[in-house]
């Protein structure tokens, strides 16, 4: 026997016939006999009657007429696609250069594959679509940009609806979900990253993925790994189920419309049934030389689907944006929250503690010293507390999160107050200097450490991170920092103090509570109105944080400038090396190096601060340090 076939039918419509000429004149010595499409389905019998191979170049419904053909009355098949077949070339590695095509058309080894059947008269080669799948049926090719910008068209009011999945080995399975796909050759669509087993022609199965999704952000992001990968995951996405059997039932609450290899044909149940070794095609594929007697083993993994109470909490509801936590992480944080907003006499102890520290190391100027005090400290625990009960709006962990942070504030500001006392000349150092000037810069400070905060809280497996946390965000020592302006009597000192502390308190409650719905811990932000008050207060307090700020930029540029400005004062050229500005409510003081290579009088030096005096609009006081150069 020769590697190709002696004769061949073709099988071809009106689009495809120009490809008779071309099989007639083949060098490889086989018979053609052209017939219609329609004239083939009428007179099957008598055309296999000279040749028991089919080539065939025509629509997918059309070839599935022949194929169903084939399992009356066996006989091979070769295919020739159409202009757009990227579907079955890809699905069956078929080459695209004409005389390639037609060559592995033509020969006699075709392999054996499966075939699979739903409700015994639809035939599906590639997949079929139940309910809503959002591009999950989409080509691997297209880009990110463009996946990303049709999936927020799609996304509009999906929700998840009942299912009932019965394998032929009787599991049974009931979820909610907004779609499932069936597969037999996942090849090269967004469905084949998603599975480290791939569909296979003679696996005698074939394959469900289930889709519930419990938000948008959830499936946009296991979509976002899904094109970004570039091989299949090794672990199932937290928004998918997975069947692998011969054999699966699909029933719904209601009637859905089902689409096989892109067409809708039928309806809801669906039952599909794999039929092993059923097919002899020509294919570009290496399949294994062995069919399997049994199909193999049944694969159910739904664990990430919702099950008993949380399906009838699922159904119809319209998919939400955000996600919503489980009850057992829900559960767990509220008994930590609320262990967290009770004031005990540990928690007081650990304020004053704290305090101490602080204030300790503010005056000693030890920046050691002063982050041991904010590991100490625990008023992020109420903190965060109070932005879970402003976003629920729980009345009771609300008044207990803030009697304990009031009464934190008080023991904070009394201690420190205290101290100050004992320290009867009152040195400024620089730890302390660094908490007179709060900025937008504090502000996004205190917005990310909320969201860390909130996250660190939610998920026990990295609370350690708080204490890193509380590192970052400093609540504690601008407490004492207000403390000792109110031991001086000194309300500048105390107000810009005070202003840092409520910086990062309010800004902390606001990003905390956003980031516990997001996370779904509350369906809606039912306490909208303490959330907006909070939201008034950040609004009010970055005022004065913008022009803090600007200052800060404006000190930054003159520091800049004039460390490479030449002042000329009655004709000696002075050079300041280096400008350090502190502003104060009544003067700025001005702190720098002045080079010059002659002597200074007193005539110099007012001259020189009058030229300065023109850059300020405030009174100003100058500390130079002179330094004379060759």
């Amino acid at each position: 026997m020769g590697k190709y076939v002696d004769a061949a039918l073709f099988v071809y419509v009106p689009e495809t016939e120009h490809f008779t000429q071309q099989l007639q004149v083949n060098s490889l010595q086989v018979t053609i006999i052209p017939v219609p499409l329609a004239d083939f389905l009428e007179q099957s019998e008598e055309y296999l009657d000279q040749t028991r191979h089919v080539v065939f170049s025509g629509p997918m419904d059309g070839l599935k007429r022949v194929v169903r053909l084939s399992l009356q009355s066996p006989f091979s098949i070769g295919l020739i696609p159409m202009a757009g077949q990227k579907q079955l070339v890809r699905c069956f590695n078929l080459p695209t250069a004409p005389e390639s095509v037609i060559e592995l058309a033509l020969r006699r080894d075709g392999q054996r594959i499966d075939l699979v059947v739903c409700n015994e008269q639809h035939i599906l080669f590639f997949q079929a679509t139940i309910g809503r799948l959002p591009l999950l049926n989409r080509d691997n090719d297209q880009s990110l940009a463009l996946l990303l910008r049709q999936a927020f068209k799609k996304f509009q009011n999906l929700r998840l609806f009942k299912y009932t999945f019965k394998t032929g080995q009787g599991k049974t399975i009931k979820t909610a979900a907004s779609g499932c796909m069936l597969i037999k050759r996942n090849k090269r669509t967004l469905a084949s990253r998603l599975l480290k087993q791939e569909g296979s022609f003679t696996d005698g199965q074939v394959s469900l993925i289930v889709s519930a999704p419990f938000s948008i952000i959830e499936y946009l992001k296991f979509l976002f790994q899904a094109v970004v990968s570039k091989r299949a995951h090794e672990k199932m996405s937290s928004t998918l189920g997975y069947i692998k059997a011969a054999q699966i039932r699909i029933e719904t609450e209601m009637k859905l419309s089902v689409a096989i290899d892109g067409q809708q044909v039928t309806t809801t149940p669906l039952l599909c049934t794999t039929l092993p070794a059923a097919l002899q095609v020509n294919t570009g594929l290496s399949l294994p030389e062995k069919q399997q007697a049994q199909p193999g083993k049944e694969v159910v993994k739904m664990a990430n689907l919702p099950t008993g109470r949380e399906v009838a909490k699922a159904l119809r509801k319209k998919v939400p944006f955000f996600a919503y936590a489980s009850e057992s992480r829900f559960r767990e944080l509220f008994t930590s929250l609320r262990m967290d907003s009770r004031t005990t006499p540990t928690y007081l102890v650990l304020i004053l503690l704290s305090t101490l520290l602080a204030t300790l190391g503010l005056y000693l100027s030890s920046a050691s010293v002063v982050i041991g005090a904010m590991l100490l400290a625990p008023l992020m625990a109420p903190i965060v507390a109070l932005a879970m009960a402003l976003l629920r709006n729980d009345s009771t962990l609300a008044r207990r999160s803030m009697v304990s942070i009031v009464l934190g504030i008080v023991v904070a500001l009394s201690a420190s107050a205290l101290i100050s006392k004992f320290f009867p000349y009152k040195p400024i150092t620089p730890e302390m200097l660094a908490r007179l000037n709060p900025s937008l810069l504090d502000l996004g400070v205190a917005l990310c450490a909320g969201v860390a905060g909130a996250y660190t809280k939610s998920f026990k497996e990295i609370m350690q991170s708080l204490a890193g946390v509380a590192i970052a965000v400093a609540l504690v020592p601008p407490l004492a920092v207000a403390g000792i302006g109110l031991g001086r009597a000194d309300m500048y000192f105390f107000g810009q103090a005070f202003l840092l502390f409520a910086t990062n308190l309010i800004g902390i409650i606001l990003a905390a509570a956003f980031t516990f719905r997001v996370l779904g811990y509350s369906a809606v932000v039912a306490g909208k109105r303490g959330v907006a008050f909070v939201a008034i207060l950040l609004c009010i307090i970055s005022i004065p944080l913008y022009f803090s700020y600007q200052q800060i930029a404006d000190k930054t540029i003159v520091e800049f400038n004039w460390s490479r400005e030449r002042f000329l004062v009655n004709g000696k050229y002075l050079i300041v090396q280096k400008a350090d500005v502190v502003h104060r409510p009544d003067k700025d003081i001005i702190t720098m190096d002045i080079l010059a290579r002659e002597p200074l009088t007193r005539d110099d030096l007012a001259l020189f601060k009058r030229k300065i005096e023109d850059n300020f609009s405030k009174k100003i006081t100058i500390r130079s340090r002179i330094i004379y150069i060759q």
